[in-house]
């Protein structure tokens, strides 16, 4: 449409995977790192580990952005997991504050702490995935993910209509399966905060879960999200249908506490039908038209 272009580089001999989707290219805020500053910030790629031979971006569109030099890319390990795209863990909220953003992290450590202290108020049995019509969307949706990926056995959500916080922190698998995502995720906040020149109070931990399937990738517990829509200060989160405690779900209260303070405004939409039980969330069927920026970003010199 009017406004509007775009540029293709297509592979000649390369095969395409799901790491050339763009879920897996996120852009940061403008930073300066060690003095140097990115006014249009800099282009996050996930990538396999850097000892291994994994998935990776198809080199053609590696090399074109790597060209722009202006946003110099970041390398990011996200093999780990099923769909292996950046956005599944991390993203960024704009503030008033001096800092002016956010970065926010998926966070199995900060979903088991929670869990733990609702535990501890004698909550342990309050279920997870309630609601009008949820427990039919979720056992259709997991039952389209558990076919798309053969999820073993013993990684599955047992009973979609009791699974609670005990069953949750007694599942000593799906324990062993987060300490690994974390690692997993921990590495990238080391990178991100080197490239960014971010520190531990520029980043906000969501929690979330995640299960490993057939192949040992990563794929969301229950609805990631940090995979949300940033409309300015409105924000489209996943609704994760988290244990109900005192007729709240206690994830999106705990998220509502972290975030609201920040001046934003939080939404939770439910996406398990139409996107999570397919490996997405709202973030990967939907797209914003953003304002420019005011300067002539394209006169900026790397």
């Amino acid at each position: 449409g009017p406004d509007f272009g775009y540029v293709t580089r297509e592979p000649l001999f390369e095969a395409i995977t799901s790491l050339d989707s763009f879920g897996n290219l996120e852009v940061s805020p403008p930073v300066t790192v060690a003095g140097k500053e990115y006014p249009l910030g800099r282009i996050l790629i996930g990538s396999s580990f850097p000892t291994s031979a994994g998935r990776r971006m198809t080199r053609v569109v590696w090399d074109f952005l790597c060209a722009q030099q202006v946003q110099a890319p970041v390398e990011l390990y996200s093999d780990w997991l099923s769909v292996g795209h950046v956005d599944e863990f991390v993203t960024f909220v704009p503030t008033s504050d001096a800092k002016q953003f956010r970065m926010l992290m998926a966070s199995p450590a900060a979903c088991y702490k929670l869990f733990r202290e609702k535990q501890k108020e004698g909550q342990g049995e309050a279920t997870m995935f309630k609601g009008k019509g949820t427990a039919g969307s979720f056992g259709r949706a997991l039952m389209l993910a558990e076919t798309a990926r053969a999820t073993p056995q013993s990684s599955r959500l047992e009973d979609t209509k009791r699974v609670t916080i005990n069953k949750v922190l007694s599942n000593d698998i799906l324990v062993r399966q987060n300490q690994y995502v974390q690692c997993c995720i921990d590495w990238n906040r080391d990178i991100l905060k080197k490239e960014l020149g971010l520190t531990e109070e520029d980043i906000v931990d969501l929690p979330a879960l995640f299960k490993l399937d057939k192949q040992g990738k990563a794929m969301p517990y229950f609805p990631n999200m940090v995979t949300m829509i940033v409309l300015a200060r409105d924000l489209g989160i996943p609704k994760p249908f988290g244990p109900v405690v005192g007729g709240e779900c206690c994830l999106e209260r705990r998220t509502r506490s972290l975030l609201e303070p920040l001046g934003l405004r939080c939404r939770f939409l439910e996406d398990v039908a139409s996107y999570h039980g397919r490996l997405g969330e709202v973030r990967c069927g939907t797209n914003v038209q953003r304002r420019p920026f005011a300067f002539k970003w394209w006169h900026v010199t790397p």
